[in-house]
């Protein structure tokens, strides 16, 4: 099973791997499984402005320990049977997927707290960089 971490686009169909890390759940106290897919926007994050596409770009060593230190935190914190944070960098247009979180808990009350509070970490923690390029030409590095 893949780890937690950044990994080429081209490498990973994020849609395959939630699907293949949903069916290697084999824990039969698993009572919630939460995915959240982060997608890229048409819209700009910090203006108006229509998106072309967005860049992705990271200091991969330090965001997987990061990443990794995220999810092992948040594994414990709110008592997870499974997480696991997939982020792709690459360049991306409208509506393609960037990012998965996934969680396996015994209840869907922690797996939803778990969830809330991995999409927060992983957007501020790890040295991962989003351009936006625009539609007129112009680009903007917006995180």
């Amino acid at each position: 099973m893949l780890q937690s971490g950044i990994y080429p686009k081209q490498s990973i169909n994020l849609f395959k791997t939630i699907n293949g890390i949903y069916q290697n759940l084999t824990d039969k106290n698993i009572g919630a499984v939460f995915t959240f897919i982060g997608i890229s926007k048409e819209t700009s994050t910090v203006g108006i402005k229509a998106v072309k596409s967005v860049t992705i770009e990271s200091y991969k060593e330090e965001a997987d320990r990061i990443i990794q230190k995220i999810c092992e935190e948040i594994k414990q914190t709110f008592s997870l049977k499974h997480i696991i944070i997939i982020h792709l960098e690459g360049d991306f247009v409208p509506s393609e997927p960037i990012v998965c979180v996934v969680i396996a808990a015994q209840s869907r009350s922690n797996a939803i707290q778990a969830l809330e509070n991995a999409i927060s970490r992983y957007k501020t923690e790890p040295p991962i960089f989003k351009k936006e390029n625009y539609i007129d030409g112009t680009s903007n590095w917006v995180a």
